[in-house]
């Protein structure tokens, strides 16, 4: 089986599950109940090299849940990955249909107690599971083991990422700016913040694949 032929696989799988998750939306009252019964499990952890070709795809194909739609050539995203001034975040999501793979990407750059997030990105695959809550939760708790006092977020608004224009306050980052483009500037406080409910068991280990 050619490489083209195995990928085309892999995704009519995921179409395949993505039919199943539907069907059994509609079998609960609560939109909550749904997500328990999807009994999701989510490794999120720092990049590993067996994974940056993946993460390296996946930022410069994800256009929509992409708040600065920065782009990485393979050798950008490895020195990323070996940079002792970043903070880094990939996500993978599996449930009771299927595994998702890798499906969130998050860069921050720490400047003395802040930290600067410079990409958040998400697969539009996995949308409305409450993945990016739970990256959010690992993101602050890494934040703060690493002496973080605050985050900043950045939005620049693309020809189609205007559906995360707001995530930063959805998220309860304070809006500090906005200039006429669009571009926006958000900060969180480490302190006090309280982890977002998500329906997602958080495990350790991040198989290949």
């Amino acid at each position: 089986m050619t490489s083209l032929s195995a990928d085309d696989a892999k995704r009519g799988e995921m179409y395949a599950a993505n039919a199943q998750r539907a069907a059994a939306e509609k079998k609960f009252a609560s939109y909550e109940e749904f997500l328990e019964s999807l009994e999701m499990r989510a490794v999120i952890a720092d990049f590993d090299p067996v994974h940056i070709p993946r993460i390296t795809q996946l930022t410069n194909k994800s256009n929509q849940f992409n708040l600065t739609t920065k782009r990485y050539t393979q050798s950008e995203m490895e020195a990323a990955a070996a940079s002792a001034e970043k903070i880094r975040l990939c996500g993978r999501l599996a449930d009771k249909f299927g595994d998702n793979g890798i499906v969130s990407v998050v860069i921050g750059e720490k400047r003395g107690k802040s930290l600067h997030i410079e990409l958040w990105l998400m697969s539009c695959r996995v949308l409305k599971r409450g993945m990016e809550y739970a990256m959010l939760n690992r993101l602050v708790e890494e934040a703060a083991k690493a002496g973080v006092e605050e985050i900043f977020g950045y939005y620049y608004p693309t020809k189609k990422n205007a559906m995360v224009k707001e995530l930063y306050g959805d998220f309860g980052f304070a809006k500090l700016s906005e200039s006429e483009n669009g571009d926006s500037v958000w900060k969180l406080d480490v302190t006090g913040y309280k982890p977002k409910t998500v329906y997602i068991e958080i495990t350790e280990e991040l198989n290949n694949g």
